[in-house]
């Protein structure tokens, strides 16, 4: 197996849980939807829930996207920079380590908001849950993303592109 198909066989698991986590979104802002309209009786705990499932949807997304790298671009001084090609790898290795820079603070702040929260013993209103324990698990995601923006640098671990025509 190279090396390309056992990053996406790492990445499957995450793309899973985001998909997953979408689903539960929906599922439950239909019910909590219905439930208030129809029944005057909305879900007491919809509004924790979906903050919960929206952060899992997201810290799991970012794993994919930052493996794959797939972010977005703002190609609003691309005419610009394209009058220097070599700048263009210069630019790659500047923003690959803004990245690996920024996952890292993100990870490491989500893990020490998640540390005292676990120290204080906070829980939510209505979930019978403590909030550290989502948060922790954002931290360990967005750590396993700052993974993925390592391992995305280097050109064997890239998938094959498709053609897109």
């Amino acid at each position: 197996m190279q090396l390309s198909g056992f990053i996406n066989h790492l990445q499957w698991p995450f793309r899973i849980i985001a998909g997953v986590a979408l689903i539960g979104l929906v599922v439950i802002t239909a019910v909590d939807v219905i439930g208030r309209v129809v029944f005057g009786s909305p879900l007491g705990f919809a509004y924790e829930l979906v903050g919960v499932l929206l952060g899992v949807t997201v810290y799991a997304g970012l794993v994919v996207i930052n493996g794959a790298r797939e972010h977005i671009a703002i190609d609003l001084f691309a005419g610009f920079l394209a009058k220097w090609p070599r700048f263009d790898r210069v630019r790659g290795w500047f923003v690959w380590v803004l990245e690996v820079i920024f996952f890292a603070l993100l990870a490491g702040y989500v893990g020490r908001q998640a540390a005292q929260m676990m120290r204080w013993h906070e829980t939510f209103l209505f979930l019978p849950l403590e909030k550290w324990l989502p948060l922790a698990l954002y931290s360990g995601l967005c750590a396993v993303s700052v993974l993925a923006v390592f391992l995305a640098i280097f050109p064997v671990t890239k998938g094959r592109k498709k053609d897109k025509s």
